[in-house]
Formats: structure tokens, C-alpha cells, sequence
């Protein structure tokens, strides 16, 4: 950059007169800066309207897809029961009685001083399970302490087993409990020392069970599970147990009216949060200048196309008639808001009486609001997507016309510098010249007076 010697000649402020001078070279690039933040500040709004579209278009999707509205609800007569549904359940209703529960296998040793009875060759070995399933475990304690073998047990993966150490007055007892249950998985045999001799079982391992329709008595109606749950005796219906019951059990399995109102919810109120936030950033405020003139100041999207076509294409794809019927008949209305509104109970009671009928109808609305989402928020072809992208392009465009502007204004500066500098010097030369002819002058006219 060129050094400025000021006015220190000519007495003005150049600096200040520079500054004035680069004030009004800027304003262009002043007018590009305000399109840039303007452009980023609307790309910021496109983005966060963009993100509220694709958890609409996901939503509309699943409810779009028949498998949504395949939910079901289980319901015990017994506290004790409960029943969760999966995916092939269907209307149904079972009684039975719980039997047994599912139990695991748990033995007590005698009184011992130490490990020594309990091992072989310094293991202690057992087995887990039964038949093909059976595992063999061995573990060397790192002393003779009971403490310490039921560390080394508990520290062993997947054993199934747990170890517990219990002192009493005449000494320490092991006790060994399963924890799996199952007559086969739920139990294990001790293959060191003395075996199983030197123990006590408590428990045996055995299956929980229940009897179908005990009040008739029937044949082969026992159904055994090593777990205390109960899987797929009714499709797609799990039922557990917890304790043995005195009287029967009567389950009931029906569609979820809940949950399929829930999808209805939740569609609506991703639509409305899309609608919302065009309105919001849509709105046309009024204020007044210093002198009183209104001044009407539009929203960011006010008279933007593209957020015009969602609000129509949504409105359109939500309201139109399915079928010859309106969405009022399931409880979807537009406001003179703009906003959606569920009736929940009107659309309970739609379900009620026509549960097909409805789903068709709701499916629709479904596909219908997930074809407008994609069509502006895909991640490749979406009109929103592809409108942030050429925003950015034009952030970016910007960018570079504003580096432009810099160089272009540096090298400005630089100019004014050099030419005030440069009048500085020369009116420093004209004055050093015009103050050696006063002096020739002055020597002139004291020679002529002698």
C-alpha cells in the first residue's frame, strides 16, 4: 500500500477525503454484501422448511403403507398376564389357566471350610443344559476360599449359572442357581469333587404352563414354554405370566383404535407444522417512518412461488374428495386459518363402523401428501432441494464478485493515496521554489539599495 504524507502542504484532510471517496466506490460492493446476506438468511429458511417437509413426506408414507394400520391390543382378565401383539395377529380371544411358571435349577451345598471337596485336579467343572445343547465349563479358583470360586463362576460368559456364597453357623455353604429356566436350558450337572452329591437341590429346572379352556376338560390342551412367555399359541399374539393362577384367564386381542387414530394425528400435525412455517415466514407486517407514512414490510417468502405451490399442492392433495367423499366423513377439515384440524372421535367412530373403508381413505391422504413431499424435498430432484442449491450457487457467486470488489478497492485506495501524496510533494516543491525566488528577489533589491 502507498504512504500517505497527509496534508501537511495543503492543510486539507486527505485521509478523511479518501475515506469519503472509498465510502462511495464501496456502495456497490456494499449492495452486493446485502444480496448475499439476504440470499443466506432465505437458503437458512428454505433448509429449516425443507427439514420439516421430509419428516411429513416420512410420515405421509407410513401411513400410506397398509402395514401401519395392522396394530393390535391385548387385554387380560389378570393383572398377572399381559398380553403384546406382532405383526399377523388377528381378532381373538383365548382362556386358560397358568398352571406353572418356567423355573431354573438351584442347589445348595453342604457346610465347607474350603473349595477341596468341590475339585478335580484344582477345577471346579460342570455342564449346562442337555443333549445337543449341553456346554462344559471349568474354572480354577485362585485360592482355596468359596469366595473365590464363585467369582471365578460368575466371571464366566454365558455360563447361565450364579454363584452365591451363604454363611451360617456351622460353616459356608455354595448355592448354584440357573439363570435360564427350562427343563433343558434351565439346567446343569457338577462334574468335580464329589458332584452332585455334596449338594441339595432346591429347584428343579421346569417349563411354565397353561391349559386351554380348562373349564372343559379337554385332552392335550397343556402348552409348555421354558420362558414365561407364551409365543404365537394365537398368531401374532405373546402372552406372559407371572405367578400360577386359581381362576382362568380370558385374553382379548382387537384392532388398536388408538393407534390407528395416532396415525391420523400425526399426519395432520406434520402437514400443519409445514403450513405453519410458510405462513410464518409469509406474513406482511405494517409499521410507520419518523413522519407517520405506513410502511408494509413483507416475510422472507412472501413472494416466493415455491412455497406458494406447496401450501396449493398440500391443500389440494389433503382436501380433495376420495372416492366422491370428503375428508370431513374421517374428521380432516381445513380452517379458514389455513390449518388443518383432526377430529379424533369422528374419525373413531369412521373406524368403528368401517375399518377398511377408512384405511382406504387415510391411505390415500397418505400417498397423496407423500407425492407432493417428494416432489419438492428428494434429495436429488426436489423443487425445494434443487432451489437451496441454486441459492448457494448464488451465495457463492457473490462471494467471489465481493473478492473481486476488494482487490478492485485496494487498488482504488492505493490510487487516491498516490495521487494526494503526489500533490502533497508537488505543492511542497512549488512552495520550496517559490520561497527561494523571494529570496533571490529579496538579495536583489538589498544590492540595488546600496
Amino acid at each position: 500500500m502507498s504512504m500517505s504524507i497527509g496534508g501537511i502542504v495543503s492543510g486539507l484532510n486527505t485521509d478523511e477525503i479518501i475515506e469519503s471517496l472509498m465510502k462511495i466506490e464501496s456502495i456497490p460492493k456494499n449492495h452486493i454484501a446485502t444480496k448475499k446476506a439476504s440470499t443466506e438468511t432465505f437458503i437458512s429458511a428454505l433448509k429449516a422448511l425443507n427439514v420439516k417437509l421430509g419428516s411429513m413426506t416420512e410420515q405421509a408414507g407410513k401411513v400410506a403403507k397398509g402395514a401401519s394400520f395392522d396394530v393390535w391390543k391385548g387385554n387380560s382378565t389378570d393383572p398377572s398376564v399381559t398380553v403384546t401383539t406382532a405383526e399377523g395377529a388377528t381378532a381373538s380371544t383365548l382362556e386358560f389357566s397358568v398352571d406353572k411358571l418356567a423355573t431354573g435349577k438351584s442347589t445348595l451345598s453342604g457346610a465347607l471350610s474350603d473349595v477341596g471337596t468341590l475339585l478335580t485336579d484344582g477345577e471346579f467343572a460342570f455342564t449346562t443344559g442337555t443333549g445337543a445343547d449341553m456346554k462344559s465349563f471349568a474354572v480354577t479358583p485362585e485360592s482355596q476360599s468359596l469366595e473365590d470360586l464363585a467369582s471365578s463362576i460368575n466371571g464366566l460368559k454365558d455360563a447361565g449359572i450364579k454363584a452365591t456364597v451363604i454363611k451360617t453357623e456351622v460353616g459356608q455353604r455354595l448355592q448354584l442357581t440357573s439363570t435360564t429356566t427350562g427343563t433343558d436350558a434351565g439346567t446343569f450337572a457338577i462334574s468335580s469333587g464329589s458332584g452332585e452329591s455334596g449338594f441339595q437341590t432346591m429347584r428343579q429346572a421346569g417349563d411354565a404352563q397353561i391349559t386351554l379352556w380348562p373349564s372343559l376338560g379337554l385332552d392335550g390342551t397343556q402348552v409348555t414354554s421354558a420362558s414365561n412367555t407364551f409365543s404365537n399359541v394365537v398368531k401374532g399374539v405373546n402372552i406372559a405370566v407371572s405367578k400360577v393362577t386359581d381362576e382362568a384367564v380370558a385374553v382379548d386381542v382387537n384392532r388398536d383404535t388408538a393407534a390407528v387414530t395416532k396415525l391420523g394425528t400425526d399426519l395432520v400435525s406434520q402437514v400443519n407444522q409445514v403450513l405453519s412455517e410458510i405462513a410464518s415466514r409469509s406474513s406482511v407486517t405494517t409499521s410507520t417512518d419518523k413522519d407517520g407514512n405506513p410502511i408494509t414490510t413483507g416475510g422472507i417468502f412472501t413472494s416466493d412461488s415455491t412455497t406458494r405451490s406447496i401450501v396449493t399442492g398440500l391443500t389440494e392433495a389433503v382436501m380433495h374428495p376420495v372416492g366422491g367423499k370428503s375428508p370431513a366423513t374421517i374428521g380432516i377439515s381445513l380452517g379458514n386459518d389455513g390449518q388443518l384440524t383432526f377430529d379424533a372421535e369422528k374419525f373413531a367412530k369412521a373406524w368403528e363402523s368401517d375399518p377398511a373403508g377408512t384405511q382406504a381413505f387415510l391411505s390415500e391422504l397418505g400417498s397423496r401428501i407423500e407425492n407432493v413431499g417428494n416432489s419438492y424435498s428428494d434429495t436429488y430432484e426436489g423443487s425445494l432441494t434443487l432451489r437451496v442449491q441454486s441459492q448457494q450457487a448464488l451465495v457463492t457467486e457473490y462471494g467471489k464478485q465481493i473478492e473481486q470488489w476488494d482487490i478492485r478497492l485496494e487498488q482504488r485506495r492505493a490510487n487516491l493515496v498516490a495521487t494526494y501524496t503526489a500533490m502533497e510533494v508537488a505543492l511542497s516543491s512549488l512552495q520550496n521554489q517559490g520561497s527561494s525566488l523571494s529570496g533571490a528577489l529579496s538579495s536583489l533589491s538589498g544590492n540595488s539599495a546600496k
